[in-house]
């Protein structure tokens, strides 16, 4: 089907319906006024040709072309739009659809017409004797019949064009729709060019025949003409009746399809076509049957009222038989080139069983009475042209060109209808042979032996199509079921490894926790057997000092008065010394209270102090700024507190490194919660690295410095107690970590022993 690229422009357009008009004058020309002005000459009839039926004649042609030209302005409208690119209007897509439907039809009635008009003008102008009347009335149904037959060519041949371009401008509209629409016009206008064609030859015949006066000849059409317009009409009434079942799949299929569209093995559609199979043969045989008829009526007629003579008579019989055996295989072929789109859509639409829809007539009958036909018509004509008279030698040349013509189209269209199936059939083997199944091939004709071959190769198409599906599900069927094992198993396999990985980070963390643990209880330990001689010490030392006051205090000499003030100095710097003992020991000790069991409330500022009394000589580069507000405490588990901020106060330590730095510990409070704070003006975190560093074992010190589970463990510890924990980092500025905990009686922590968090706590 064309695409939008390929359809033509307003000028293309308006040249080719140009051509097309040229075209048709010039046929109209030698059909209906070269014929009836070499008879009126003959007979010497002068008919009214001059400067007003000349003048009749172009105005009627110039508004016939008006017309044409206003009927095709909204087709033009819509190649523009199509040319600029620009969306179409749906009122304008009305218009020109119903333009290019009846621009065919009006066009073919107003040429008929104008004829009309112009030859009863021109007849009426010659103003006839009383002995000339039956010639007069005999030119005038040759007007009649051979301008209708040249309109009716005329619509067809402006039908085919615009259908092109109707399927060039709507790609998207259904063709079958837009052929249902028309078809029994088409079927109509075509059995009356048959019958004019027949008529016309028909009449060549009779004027070229010696032995004949001009009456004789003038009368064969006066007396046909009754006689084919009734035959006209009964052919009509008949195409209408035989189109029943046609119509009735349409009904089904396109006027009132449903929701899921016509069923493949629809039954309406066997019944169309073998009405549309056998409705060429009916109207080529009623043709046939009206041209016979006709023309025996007139031999008849001739005979009884003009006194026609036996041999002129039976000349003009076999001249008949010639007209007849062309004009009804014509009429044939032609019916059949109208019906093909239909049975072609059926073909591709319906499986429909070749045993039902068999042709009763095959290939090689067709072929024999073709045959018979054409041999039998080239002998008539040479047989009737043996002895020409000469008055008769132009009607004889018109008569044998017209029939030579006949017989060319005839082979033409039969060769057509033979050769064209083979070469499709040949074409679509080609086709499968690469493995292309998919365009299907529809029957294009009835089911002779041809039609039945290219049925079964269209069943074998969808037969192996269809296997040929079913072996690509089950491939696409086994494929996905594959790849749903191999992801179930891909995800097992992910499971078991993360499960592995979980058992062995709780395993070291149970090591480590044990290790902790363990260390605690020496740490314990240790402070409680220092504690003993510590406070033995303190408790002597005060006694001591007493004693040494004493001592100075009655000493005789000064000599030594100032040794007692120096042993008094001295045991100053014992106390302190063994003060600052006590308070290191009492800090392990608070900080190796792991086995916790019960929460408290933790003073913040004690937790710091003791803190960075530990961590005093890891701190010695360090300026520590304490921010702390009066009364700042939570509730928890103290141990784990402390452990927090020295995991805190040691990481700001390390990254701050031998150069120093700031760090900023306190504590502010916040409504119904109390935030705990370290801040260091150090390098700072990456921030790829900001989501990962409480992550268990991630850390980015040197192998032995650091076994990243330190932030892991804070993580659980202020989880374990209902707080959260927020890190603000600037590269190159420093970090900042910011514990905010529920303030006293805000919440509940679950009670149980309080050892030191793992990293999944």
């Amino acid at each position: 089907m064309p695409t939008l690229a390929q359809a033509p422009a307003r000028p293309r357009l308006v040249l080719r319906l140009a051509a097309i008009e040229l075209g048709a004058v010039l046929l109209e020309g030698l059909w209906v006024a070269v014929p009836v002005a070499f008879a009126a000459a003959q007979w010497k009839l002068p008919l009214g040709v001059g400067p007003a039926s000349l003048t009749l004649a172009a105005a009627l042609w110039l508004a016939c072309v008006l017309r044409g030209l206003d009927r095709l302005r909204p087709v033009l409208r819509v190649l523009g739009a199509r040319s600029e690119k620009r969306p179409i209007a749906p009122d304008e897509a009305d218009a020109a659809q119903r333009a290019l439907i009846r621009l065919p039809l009006e066009n073919g009635t107003l040429r008929f017409l104008s004829w009309l008009a112009v030859g009863g003008a021109a007849l009426a102008l010659a103003n006839p004797t009383s002995e000339q009347l039956p010639l007069a009335l005999a030119l005038g149904t040759w007007v009649l019949w051979h301008a209708a037959g040249a309109a009716a060519v005329r619509a067809l041949v402006v039908a085919d064009t615009l259908a092109r371009l109707r399927a060039s401008i709507f790609p998207t509209l259904e063709a079958m729709r837009v052929w249902s629409r028309g078809y029994r016009a088409w079927l109509f206008l075509l059995a009356l060019a048959v019958l004019a064609g027949g008529h016309t030859l028909w009449i060549l015949l009779g004027m070229s025949l010696p032995g004949m006066v001009p009456q004789e000849r003038a009368v064969l059409g006066l007396y046909a003409w009754p006689v084919l317009l009734v035959g006209l009409a009964s052919s009509t009434r008949s195409l209408f009746r035989r189109t029943r079942a046609i119509e009735a799949y349409f009904d089904v299929t396109m006027r009132s399809p449903g929701t899921r569209g016509p069923a493949r093995d629809e039954p309406k559609a066997i019944s169309a076509f073998l009405s549309a199979q056998a409705l060429p043969y009916r109207l080529g045989g009623y043709q046939a049957f009206v041209l016979l008829l006709g023309g025996v009526g007139a031999v008849a007629a001739s005979r009884r009222m003009l006194g026609l003579g036996l041999g002129p008579a039976l000349a003009l019989l076999a001249g008949l038989a010639v007209v007849v055996a062309l004009s009804a295989p014509l009429g044939v072929l032609f019916f059949r080139q109208t019906l093909r789109p239909l049975m072609r859509h059926l073909g591709s639409r319906h499986a429909l069983p070749v045993a039902d829809i068999r042709s009763r007539v095959g290939l090689g009958p067709k072929l024999m009475v073709l045959c018979f036909v054409l041999c039998g018509s080239s002998a008539a004509l040479v047989a009737l042209y043996r002895d020409v008279a000469p008055d008769g030698l132009g009607w004889a040349l018109g008569a044998v060109g017209l029939g030579a013509l006949g017989i060319v189209v005839l082979v033409g269209l039969s060769t057509r209808e033979i050769v064209a199936p083979i070469q499709a059939l040949e074409d679509r083997a080609e086709e499968m042979s690469r493995g292309e199944l998919a365009r299907p091939l529809p029957p294009s004709g009835e089911a002779d032996e041809i039609g039945r071959l290219a049925m079964a190769f269209e069943e074998m198409r969808r037969a192996l199509r269809d296997r040929l599906r079913s072996t690509e599900s089950i491939n696409v069927d086994l494929e996905r079921e594959v790849r749903r094992r191999t992801e179930a198993l891909e995800q097992r396999n992910a499971e078991l490894h993360e499960a592995l990985e979980k058992l062995r980070r709780a395993q070291d963390n149970l090591v480590r926790s044990e290790k902790l643990a363990s260390m605690g209880r020496l740490v314990a330990g240790v402070a409680h057997e220092i504690n003993n001689p510590v406070n033995a010490i303190i408790n002597s030392l005060g006694p001591l000092e007493d004693t040494l006051g004493q001592i100075a205090a009655q000493a005789r000499t000064a000599e030594l008065g100032e040794l007692g003030r120096l042993a008094q100095e001295m045991l100053a710097v014992v106390k302190r010394g063994a003060g600052r003992t006590k308070a290191i020991v009492q800090a392990l000790h608070n900080y190796s209270r792991g086995e916790e069991t019960v929460t408290r409330e933790v003073n913040l500022r004690r937790s710091i102090d003791d803190t960075l009394d530990l961590l005093r000589h890891q701190l010695r580069h360090v300026e520590v700024i304490r921010e702390i507000e009066e009364g700042a405490s939570i509730v928890g588990y103290p141990g784990q507190i402390d452990q927090i901020l020295m995991n805190l106060l040691v990481n700001a330590a390390q990254a701050l490194g031998e150069k120093g730095g700031v760090v900023r510990v306190g504590t502010r409070r916040r409504t119904g919660a109390v935030e705990l704070f370290v801040e260091d003006n150090g390098p700072g975190i990456p921030s790829e690295l900001r989501t990962r560093i409480f992550d268990p074992f991630f850390t980015t010190k040197q192998v032995g410095e650091g076994s990243g589970l330190g932030l892991s463990i804070v993580h659980g510890i202020v989880d374990r107690h209902g707080g959260t924990i927020d890190v603000e980092s600037v590269p190159g500025h420093g970090t900042t970590f910011r514990l905010t905990f529920p303030a006293p009686g805000q919440g509940v922590i679950p009670e149980g022993p309080a050892a030191a968090p793992t990293p999944e706590s």
